[in-house]
């Protein structure tokens, strides 16, 4: 009698879990579909994949959601900015910066357009180096991306002396995998070349 009984369970109990399952997808999709958040981390991956219109799709559609979440204009900032649409991104910084004027990431992704702009039409190195003294100021000195941005900016200026010892100190305080990336840059720098050479 017990084996009548277990067996009926595992006949049961997959065809229950299928219907549990069945009625909480639509409920996940549902709260996705609300989710400005999940638009936004979505956004940032499709952006690394290279896939930039999926990834502004995502950050206006997290936009749509929440007009003032600040990190979908900053992200899809950098993404416009990625695309070479520097008027976007310029718009989508500024607008970061607006909602909160606290926001060095913001500082720094604006001062990192104006210094290393492809085409001289948006170079602005004495805007990005006042844009990336800002969030270095606002990250207390810490953020080795920051450091490079303001290396870049001084490098635009033609302060190669300046831009190599900020270099240094972004290549000295650097733990990630980019560091390849900063000596690239320092040797620019040395050899008195912005990034990228303009």
């Amino acid at each position: 009698m017990r084996r009548g009984v277990n067996h009926s369970i595992w006949i049961v109990l997959p065809i229950t879990l299928f219907f549990l399952s069945s009625c909480a997808s639509p409920q996940k999709k549902q709260s996705e579909s609300r989710d400005a958040k999940f638009y936004n981390n979505r956004g940032v991956v499709l952006g690394e994949k290279g896939r930039y219109d999926q990834a502004i799709s995502d950050f206006n559609k997290a936009l749509e959601i929440d007009p003032m979440y600040q990190k979908a204009y900053n992200n899809r900032g950098t993404t416009y900015r990625l695309m070479g649409q520097y008027d976007r991104a310029i718009f989508d910084f500024n607008k970061a910066l607006e909602i909160n004027p606290l926001n060095p990431e913001a500082y720094n992704n604006l001062a990192w357009l104006f210094a290393t702009a492809k085409g001289t039409g948006f170079q602005n190195g004495r805007k990005a180096l006042e844009l990336s003294r800002k969030a270095c100021e606002l990250s207390e000195w810490k953020n080795p991306n920051y450091l490079d941005t303001l290396a870049a900016a001084y490098a635009r200026l033609g302060d190669f002396e300046n831009a190599v010892m900020w270099q240094e100190k972004a290549l000295d305080s650097s733990k990630s995998a980019r560091k390849p990336e900063l000596r690239q840059r320092l040797n620019f720098y040395r050899e008195r070349k912005p990034w990228p050479e303009g």
